[in-house]
């Protein structure tokens, strides 16, 4: 007679999901923190949607709040990377820029939607021009 595989489940213990996101396990404790506060705000005091609701519908409210979460993270990041360019940023062609006060508004389309911030204005006084520090690449470098 055959052996036949146990297919009995283990009711007592959760399936455990394998995350497909990189965040460090610090963060994935605080965004779980941060879901459980805004199931509250998307569904008030129970924190649950009602009985019923379609899959599809928590999905899509799931995803807007992500991508709001995403674009607040990457708007912040890139205003607060802005106002603190570092010297070495500064120079363009051998000629180093001089710091100003002024800043141009910047925008950039992502998949969690505009992403906008101000963007330091510089100047290259001999060769009379406007700098918009950023290095080798959008942001510079890492």
């Amino acid at each position: 007679m055959p052996k036949r595989a146990n297919t009995t489940r283990r009711e007592s213990q959760p399936k455990k999901t394998k995350r497909t996101n990189d965040v460090s396990p610090e963060v994935a404790a605080r965004l779980a923190e941060v879901a459980r506060e805004m199931r509250e705000l998307a569904y008030g005091e129970q924190a649950y949607p009602e009985w019923g609701t379609k899959f599809t519908e928590i999905e899509t409210e799931g995803m807007n709040i992500g991508l709001e979460l995403a674009r607040l993270f990457m708007e912040q990041s890139v205003s607060e990377q802005a106002g603190h360019v570092p010297d070495e940023a500064l120079e363009s062609g051998g000629e180093v820029a001089e710091k100003g006060k002024e800043t141009k508004d910047a925008t950039l389309e992502t998949h969690a939607g505009e992403v906008a911030w101000e963007q330091p204005r510089t100047r290259l006084k001999d060769s009379r021009r406007d700098f918009f520090p950023s290095g080798e690449e959008f942001g510079g470098q890492r």
